[in-house]
Formats: C-alpha cells, sequence, structure tokens
C-alpha cells in the first residue's frame, strides 16, 4: 500500500516536518530543496486533486520543546466522529489511548462497527513477548466491550504458506464512513502516540461527493486484494448485505481471504504484563517515576502499611497456633522439616534447580531471599550461598544479553532526561554504579539488567557489579538461613545479636549508597548547567 501526495504546497508543508526530525537526530540542518517542476510522477494517474491534505505529528518533548501528539489526537477525533464503520490496517494495536476510544463506541447501542485488520505472528521472541501479548490483551478487551457484536479482528491469510509464516502487514491506514482516509507513518501503539517521531497525511471528503467515492473505492480495492476478488464484487457484497464486516465474512477466494484473529493468552500475573509494556512506552521515563514507583519510603511509614504489619502479625501468631494445637504440629516437626531439605539436597539435580530458580522468579519478581533461604537450610551455608549467587548471575547476564537485542536509540528516545544522566553515570561509573543499583535498586532486577544490557554497559562491569551489589544481600539470607537451620535443629544456638548486626549493616548500605546516587546526580546537572552557560557566553 502507498499513498502519493502531489503539489508544491503538500511537498512544502512535508518539508519542514523532515528537516527539523534529520536536526534533533543528526544535529545537522538541511537547506529546503527547490524543484523547476512539480514532483508528481508523470507515469501514475492521480484520483485526486485539489483537495486539501491534513498532516498530523509525532514529537517526544526533548531540549525544552513541548510534546507534540497530533497523531493520537486525530485518531481519537476519527473514531469519536465515526458513524458507520472504521476500518483500520496496521501492523501493531497496542495503544491504551485508542483502545480505550474504540470500546466506548463499542459500547454504544447504535455506534459504528469497527474492523481491524493486522498480521497474524510477530517478528522474534521479544515481540512476541511484549508487543504480542499487550495486542492480545487490548483486542481481548475490546470483545469485552462488544455488547452489540460490531468489533471484527482479521489477519490476511494465503494458503500455502509456511507453518510459522504470515503475511508481513506494515500498513498504517485508518479509513471512516467513507469521509475520512488517513495513511502515514504512525502504528497503533502507545510509542506512536508519545515517544517516537510520526508524521501521518488525511484527506477528508468535505462533503463533496466524488472524494467520498474515491475514499470508498480505495477501501474496496484493499478489500479485494485481501479477498482475493474485485473492487466492484466488494462493493455489490457490501452494499447487499448492509455491513461492510458482514461482507468480509462472506467472501474470499480458495486463495486469499481474511481469517478471523482468534489468539488465546496465557493468565500471566500483572507484573509479567507490566513488563511486556515496558517495550511500548507512551512517553518518556524519567528518574522520578522510577523513584516514586520501586524505591521505599524511607521518610516516615504510611499508617496503612502499620495496619498491614500488623495483619501480617496477627496472620503468623494465628498460623503459629494452627502449627502447635493442631496435627500439622505432628508433621510439620523441626525433625521433618529438616529431614525433607536434606533429602532433597541428596538428589542430583537439586543445585540445578536453585541455579536455574532465580530466573524465572525475577520475572515473576517472587522473593529471591526465599530461594535462597532454601538453599541454605539445604545444603547448609557455603553451598546454599554459592548455589544462590551462581542462580541470581544466570538470570542477570539472561536479561542483560536479552537488553542488547534491543536499539541503542530506542532507549534513548524511551528515557527521560534524568535517566539519561542515570545512564552516563552507569557509563562512566560502570562497576561502581552497577554495585550501587543493585545495593539500592530503583527498578525490579530483571529491568535493571534489561537496561544495563540495552546501553551496553560493558559485561565485566555488569557481572562484577551485580556481584558486588548482591553479596551483602545474599549473605544476609545465609545468615538468616543459616540461623533458621538452627532454629529449627537447636533453638538454643540462634544468634540474635549477629541477626541484629545483619540489618543494621544493610540498613546503612542503603542510606550511603543513596547519598552518592544523589551527589553524583547534582553534579552531572551543575556539570550540564555550566555548560549551557558557557555555550551561551560563546
Amino acid at each position: 500500500m502507498d499513498k502519493k501526495q502531489g503539489g508544491r504546497e503538500a511537498a512544502q508543508a512535508l518539508g519542514p516536518f523532515a528537516r527539523e526530525r534529520w536536526l534533533r537526530a543528526t544535529k545537522e540542518r538541511l537547506r529546503p530543496v527547490t524543484v523547476a517542476g512539480g514532483p508528481w510522477p508523470p507515469e501514475i494517474a492521480p484520483q485526486l486533486s485539489d483537495v486539501r491534505v491534513g498532516l498530523a505529528c509525532t514529537s517526544p518533548p526533548s531540549d525544552g520543546r513541548d510534546a507534540v501528539r497530533q497523531v493520537e489526537r486525530l485518531y481519537l477525533d476519527m473514531i469519536a466522529r465515526a458513524q458507520r464503520y472504521i476500518y483500520i490496517e496496521n501492523q501493531y494495536f497496542t495503544s491504551h489511548a485508542i483502545g480505550e476510544a474504540l470500546a466506548a463506541r463499542l459500547r454504544e447501542g447504535r455506534g459504528p462497527e469497527i474492523m481491524l485488520v493486522t498480521r497474524l505472528l510477530s517478528h522474534g521472541w521479544l515481540e512476541e513477548m511484549t508487543m504480542h501479548v499487550l495486542r492480545t490483551r487490548l483486542i481481548r478487551e475490546l470483545r469485552a466491550a462488544d455488547r452489540h457484536g460490531r468489533f471484527r479482528a482479521y489477519y490476511p491469510h494465503v494458503e500455502g504458506l509456511e507453518a510459522g509464516t504470515c503475511i508481513d502487514m506494515h500498513s498504517k491506514l485508518m479509513i471512516v464512513d467513507d469521509e475520512w482516509l488517513r495513511i502515514g507513518s504512525s502504528n497503533l501503539s502507545n510509542r506512536s502516540m508519545g515517544v517516537d517521531s510520526e508524521c501521518d497525511a488525511v484527506i477528508e471528503a468535505e462533503g463533496r461527493a466524488e472524494v467520498r467515492t474515491v475514499i470508498r473505492g480505495f477501501r474496496d480495492a484493499l478489500l479485494a486484494e485481501h479477498l482475493g476478488t474485485s473492487p466492484d464484487d466488494v462493493a455489490r457484497t457490501i452494499e447487499a448485505r448492509g455491513s461492510t464486516a458482514a461482507a468480509i465474512d462472506a467472501q474470499g477466494s480458495e486463495r486469499r481471504r481474511l481469517k478471523p484473529l482468534e489468539e488465546k493468552l496465557p493468565e500471566w500475573s500483572d507484573t509479567v504484563m507490566d513488563m511486556a509494556a515496558i517495550a511500548d512506552m507512551e512517553k518518556p521515563v524519567s528518574l522520578e517515576s522510577l523513584i516514586d514507583q520501586f524505591s521505599p519510603d524511607v521518610e516516615a511509614i504510611p499508617r496503612l502499611s502499620w495496619i498491614r504489619l500488623g495483619a501480617a502479625a496477627v496472620a503468623i501468631a494465628a498460623l503459629a497456633l494452627v502449627w502447635r494445637h493442631t496435627p500439622l504440629a505432628e508433621v510439620f516437626t523441626a525433625e521433618n522439616i529438616t529431614a525433607w531439605a536434606q533429602d532433597f539436597a541428596g538428589r542430583w539435580w537439586a543445585p540445578l534447580v536453585i541455579l536455574f530458580a532465580y530466573t524465572p522468579g525475577s520475572v515473576v519478581m517472587f522473593p529471591r531471599p526465599l530461594i535462597t533461604l532454601a538453599a541454605v537450610v539445604a545444603f547448609g551455608p557455603w553451598l546454599g550461598f554459592v548455589y544462590s549467587m551462581g542462580g541470581i548471575l544466570i538470570a542477570a547476564v539472561a536479561a542483560y544479553f536479552a537488553g542488547r537485542k534491543m536499539n541503542r536509540d530506542t532507549v534513548r528516545r524511551v528515557a527521560g532526561e534524568r535517566l539519561n544522566r542515570l545512564m552516563n553515570i552507569l557509563r562512566m561509573r560502570g562497576l561502581l554504579a552497577m554495585t550501587a543499583l543493585r545495593l539500592v535498586p530503583l527498578a525490579p532486577f530483571a529491568v535493571e539488567s534489561l537496561l544495563a544490557g540495552a546501553i551496553r554497559i560493558r559485561l565485566f562491569d555488569f557481572t562484577v557489579g551485580t556481584f558486588l551489589g548482591m553479596l551483602p544481600g545474599v549473605l544476609a539470607a545465609t545468615v538468616f538461613g543459616d540461623q533458621l537451620e538452627a532454629a529449627l535443629t537447636d533453638p538454643a544456638q540462634v544468634n540474635y545479636p549477629l541477626l541484629a548486626a545483619v540489618v543494621v549493616l544493610l540498613a546503612g548500605a542503603s542510606f550511603f549508597v543513596r547519598r552518592w546516587f544523589l551527589k553524583i546526580e547534582r553534579q552531572q546537572i551543575s556539570a550540564a548547567h555550566n555548560r549551557r552557560i558557557k555555550a551561551q557566553g560563546a
């Protein structure tokens, strides 16, 4: 699918967008190009002339410029004004703002029918685990909102394709009511609404019958190609059935057709869904938001937290009473628990279970100290520590190499100004900063590893920094595990001063690392400010 725009005015309108994008990406300023004749190829007969073309752009905030979100605004306006049908072709379909707007129209008693044509499969494992998951969730939500049976999702199918392949759609198109035709670069993804640089063109019929005829013919030609029939057959079927969706369902040749997109999504946790959403952010991420989301409040514990803490204490006390005064006391005895742990440790595959348990555990945010405690109780403090640290490093390196698959420019566009400064700290002080980040994490373990790989921190700095940063926590869990085993075998051997010392050391390390991060960041801000002053003086 291609859309060509002719006329000197259209070219002059597109020119500034292209030159501005080039300047921001390369810092190179291009001069406008002048030509003697018009840009339209003489061998192509135009379908429309003397029509107004609207342009809508997306541009993220940078260098003091505000964000431009015209692409999203135009999508929402077209969806809101649709009366009869909305026809969409797009390779991605993950934007929650667009999804909410479509869902609202589907809930209406007499809203438009909505048809989505997208590709069946994703490119590679990373896209499969991110954009594909988010698309499936959005389609599921739209089907739940479709109270009146007006939503269809299709993919183009051609007989004879090899297993595991599909028609690789790359179109970005929306047609509404034979009134608006929109083609451009934007995907129906969150990134295209606020992070990536995009430009779309739209034609509105504005009451002109000849323009409506061309827009309707464009839709019929696209459907004819997908269905293996002619545009006239498509037009006649739509007219006879009174519905574009009904015509699609009724037509299709033996070789080509549009098949319903039926996807089944495993019931994954919200954590997995949130990690998938990292690949499709709606706006650049600031360090403040990461700190707000992932860092504990060290100044005060809210009242609700004290209530939860009290509830947890009551629950533990209740479990202790149940354990002590019911038949469970005869099953879960200290001797039995110790025997189970020793039996597990005697299996040849037990060390492998511990080593590889941390990788899926970090994805679903399962508490790593619990795995370490189990390892120490089963294998003792020395082997338990070795297996636990080995498992943590395996999980970190696996996520690191997954991050290496991400494009470095993509990370720069997603990152806000302060997060970019944190990236600079990691690059300039890789080993020290990586150690500090592991000591006082600003994001989940797997997310930090993905980010480190994406910005190409040296593997040595990453691995050693992870080891040093995780060392206090693993040692603390090892000490607690060793004391837990002592409590099970001989409570008199529990070393309470040692436990208290471990807690104090961890709290002190967290405090000083936080102060170091803030000091380095202030230095970065001051240096950037001084550079701006010098540049203005020059």
